[in-house]
C-alpha cells in the first residue's frame, strides 16, 4: 500500500480574532501521527491472546484492563472496545473532563528509535495542559472522498471539529493538540480520556486573549478503488 493510500490523521488549524477575522490557518505542515495508545488498544483486540493490557490516559496515567479472562481481575474490568468523543456517558463536557481537543504548552514524550529523536505521545503530565480556556461543543461529520483518475483511492472521511477561545488575560504557547476520546471498562463508572491523535506545532502558536482557534482533525480510511467513471445517468461509461 503506498502512502496515498494509508489510514492517515490530518489536522487544520484557523486562527480567528473576536471580530471573525481570520489571523493564520495551518493545514498540512506537519505529521498528525496516532498516539501509543492507540494502537495498544488497537493491536491487542485484534490479538485475541493477551489477558489483559495497559492504556495511557492524556496525563500520562496508565490503567490495566482484562481482555481474556474467566472473569475481571482489574478494577477497570473488560476493555469495551472504541473512542467515544460525543453523548459519552458520564463524561464532563469538555476537556479535561471530556473527549474534544485538548491544548498543552510542551511537547510530548520522546523516545530514540533508529538513531531518531522521535515524539511518540503516551500522554503529557497535567501540570502542561492548557487550563482556563472557553470550549465549543465537539461536531462530528462523515463524508467520502471523490477520486480524480482511474486507481485512485477512496477513502471514508471522518471530521472532528472543536473552538477554543482564549478567555485568559495573558497569552499562551501551545506546542501540542491532541483528539482525546471516552475509553470505557466493563466494572468502570467513569471513563479514561485516552489520546487518539496529536499535533505538534514548531515554533508553537502564541495563542492570545481573545483569539479562537479552530481544530479539524480528520481521520482518512481507504475503502474503495476508482477504476472507471460513470455517466451523469449513473451508467459505466464503456
Amino acid at each position: 500500500m503506498s502512502c496515498r493510500e494509508s489510514v492517515k490523521a490530518t489536522v487544520k488549524v484557523i486562527l480567528t480574532d473576536s471580530d471573525g477575522k481570520t489571523l493564520k490557518v495551518i493545514e498540512g505542515e506537519s505529521p498528525d501521527p496516532f498516539s501509543e495508545s492507540f494502537f495498544g488498544i488497537a493491536f491487542t483486540i485484534v490479538t485475541g491472546t493477551l489477558t489483559s493490557t495497559s492504556i495511557f490516559d492524556s496525563f500520562s496515567g496508565s490503567y490495566n484492563f482484562d481482555l481474556v479472562t474467566p472473569s475481571p481481575s482489574t478494577s477497570m474490568g473488560y476493555l469495551i472496545s472504541g473512542f467515544c468523543l460525543t453523548n459519552c456517558l458520564n463524561a464532563g463536557p469538555t476537556p479535561p473532563n471530556g473527549p474534544g481537543v485538548w491544548l498543552f504548552d510542551i511537547p510530548p514524550s520522546s523516545s530514540n528509535s533508529h538513531g531518531w529523536l522521535v515524539y511518540d505521545n503516551i500522554g503529557i503530565i497535567s501540570p502542561y495542559f492548557i487550563a482556563g480556556l472557553s470550549y465549543s461543543p465537539l461536531s462530528l461529520n462523515g463524508g467520502t472522498s471523490s477520486p480524480s483518475s482511474p486507481g485512485d483511492a477512496v477513502y471514508y472521511l471522518f471530521n472532528a471539529t472543536q473552538s477554543i477561545t482564549n478567555t485568559l488575560s495573558s497569552p499562551v504557547d501551545v506546542y501540542t493538540i491532541m483528539l482525546v476520546g471516552a475509553v470505557y471498562g466493563s466494572l468502570a463508572l467513569s471513563p479514561v480520556y485516552v489520546p487518539i491523535t496529536y499535533y505538534v506545532f514548531s515554533p508553537p502558536i502564541v495563542f492570545s486573549p481573545g483569539v479562537t482557534m479552530t481544530v479539524t482533525v480528520t481521520l482518512s480510511f481507504p475503502y474503495g478503488i476508482a477504476f472507471t467513471p460513470t455517466s451523469k445517468s449513473g451508467g459505466l461509461v464503456l
